[in-house]
């Protein structure tokens, strides 16, 4: 067969040539045409000059880069520095490996949105660089001494002489355990209905009047210091306003019943538990009572760098003088939250329970839950469907259908799976998120019964409140319908344990899913608290996982060699493909 002979010219044609040109003249004639507008409109482009350097025959050359080696040496070690002292102010993060500057991605994201692709272009959001992230310093008041208290809830029940029951404002049914209230029955118990300044006035009103026929109840906004910041830290200014922790609203009457109380002692000296479910806020209460950073609360912001959001563990005590009362004193027991024995019941029923413990008791990141459907639908069965679609733009479903729900979620924030399937995890993490971050706004309205005249209430929180108009036109505000109260047994007899600090190849030994007196999945309020129950720690114990595990990898089994038979010769090979027995099949 001839050779085809090498192309020796590199020429191009015609065609291609004249094509160059016509792109070259096209590029100039935009140009150009902009340069025309930016001169028209008076944006003149100075073209900067380049530095040319130190010239190579200036005597003293070397000395000047030695000087500018060692600046940079000094700026370096400056600004290790800096981050070392920001890090040790933010607490436990010291310990993180080097890499720990950005805020790292979950494994959970990356297996659920494999494969999500976006129907609109998305905006290119920068990782958060959290080295210059620096909470600004409290002005706190000289810290008073805070002692370990008894070691169970019987314990603090039986020393203390008034019982407040913490209870979130958003749904204080249930938060509300009558099974506690019916053991402290003989004592002095009133009700404390934190975080009122997330609702209504409308609804905290009708709250306040439905529960002052059985209980004193009091409602409480704790310290602006003490309230939750956003979830990404921001850089400290020196300039921006310390935050306050002496501004509390609704401790008057507390302080006033605490006097009256103390009166009908015959010593100076009365004990009040804090008790409540973990995250209503016993611990800002706390600190708001004193106006001191006594215990540690949960901050939103340091939690993003932190291995685990901090809850109570054990009770703590902290002695105050009653304001206004000269010697009277009084004994505060901060304790974790409440935990309760599981009754036996089916498996729609446990799903349930599980569900309500981890939307009202969590805190973390509840979005990165392997599987955050169940939570869906318990939202779904209480929310209305009605201002689920105006907060969130979507096109009408049906009441209590989650799937129609989600799947409206999905198209709405371009969340499709190849192949046109729809997002429907992905939907219910963006609606898990605002539910953690505070963005949806919920409230609930007591159940049909017997209350007092709402317009008897004057409390001086109820006035301050945006009504339920104001807040509909600022965000997402939902209603709900108010859950249950809650009947399980509470466990008061066993103690509690000091959490662990111990870490096993730089992981914590059981940091969601051993532990039993709190849930860390995420969290929206700086009113920190503390305890589980069983639902919880099965749950938390699911986020742990998701995101620590990490999928086995296992070799692909070996592939099976082929063998293949030579012919011996070109007779061999035509009796083979006649079908005689030329040649031997290799096994």
């Amino acid at each position: 067969m001839p050779r085809i002979r090498k192309k020796t010219s590199k020429r191009g044609t015609t065609n291609q040539r004249q094509k160059i040109k016509k792109k070259v003249s096209e590029s100039h004639r935009k140009s150009k045409k902009a340069a025309r507008k930016d001169k028209a409109a008076g944006n003149v482009h100075k073209k900067s000059k380049k530095d040319p350097g130190i010239p190579n025959d200036f005597p003293y050359k070397d000395q000047i880069l030695a000087e500018a080696a060692q600046q940079r040496r000094e700026a370096a070690e400056e600004r290790q520095r800096r981050k070392e002292e920001k890090r040790a102010l933010l607490g436990d993060v010291s310990s993180r490996p080097a890499d720990a500057d950005a805020l790292e991605e979950d494994p959970a994201d990356a297996e659920v949105l494999d494969g999500v692709m976006s129907l609109r272009a998305a905006p290119n959001v920068s990782a958060v660089n959290t080295t210059n992230i620096l909470e600004a310093p409290m002005d706190v008041t000289p810290a008073l001494p805070v002692l370990p208290g008894p070691p169970s809830l019987r314990e603090v029940l039986n020393a203390a002489d008034v019982v407040l029951h913490v209870l979130d404002a958003r749904d204080p049914a249930s938060s509300l355990s009558e099974i506690l209230l019916e053991s402290v029955s003989a004592k002095k118990v009133a009700l404390v209905l934190n975080k009122a300044d997330t609702i209504p006035q409308e609804s905290l009103s009708n709250w306040l009047g439905y529960l002052r026929l059985k209980y004193t109840v009091f409602p409480v906004r704790s310290a602006s210091g003490l309230l939750p910041t956003d979830p990404i830290p921001q850089p400290f200014n020196k300039k921006s306003p310390k935050p306050k922790i002496d501004d509390a609203i609704g401790l008057a009457p507390i302080w006033e019943m605490f006097d009256a109380v103390c009166s009908g002692l015959s010593r100076d000296e009365l004990t009040v538990a804090l008790v409540g479910v973990t995250n209503s806020g016993k611990s800002s209460l706390m600190n708001s009572l004193v106006k001191a950073m006594a215990v540690p609360i949960y901050s939103s912001a340091s939690s993003a760098l932190a291995r685990r959001p901090h809850t109570t563990c054990t009770a703590q005590e902290v002695v105050t003088e009653i304001p206004g009362s000269g010697a009277k004193r009084v004994k505060l027991i901060d304790t974790p939250g409440l935990m309760f024995l599981h009754a036996e019941s089916d498996q729609s029923e446990r799903e349930k329970v599980r569900a309500k413990d981890l939307l009202l008791r969590c805190r973390g990141k509840l979005d990165r839950l392997k599987d955050p459907l169940f939570c869906v639908e318990h939202v779904m069965a209480l929310a209305n469907a009605q201002d689920l679609m105006l907060s969130y733009n979507l096109p009408a479903f049906t009441q209590g259908d989650p799937n129609a729900l989600l799947a409206s979620m999905a198209k709405v924030h371009g969340l499709v799976k190849k192949g046109g399937v729809l997002d429907h995890a992905g939907a219910a993490r963006i609606l898990l998120r605002d539910w953690s971050t505070g963005k949806l706004v919920r409230y609930t309205l007591p159940t049909d019964g017997p209350r007092s005249n709402v317009a008897d209430v004057k409390d001086e929180i109820v006035n301050m409140l945006s009504t339920k108009k104001h807040l509909r036109k600022a965000g997402k505000l939902i209603r709900m319908t108010t859950g249950p109260t809650d009947t399980r047994q509470v466990i008061m007899d066993e103690e509690w344990e000091e959490e662990s600090s111990e870490e096993d190849g730089g992981e914590e030994e059981g940091e969601e899913d051993d532990d039993k007196n709190g849930v860390r999945v995420d969290g929206e309020d700086g009113d920190d608290d503390e305890g589980m129950s069983g639902d919880e720690e099965a749950a938390a114990a699911e986020a742990e996982e998701e995101s620590d595990s990490a999928p086995e990898v296992t070799a692909p089994p070996a592939k099976r060699k082929k063998t293949v038979s030579f012919a011996a010769g070109s007779g061999d090979s035509h009796r083979r493909k006649g079908g005689s027995a030329g040649g031997r099949k290799r096994r």
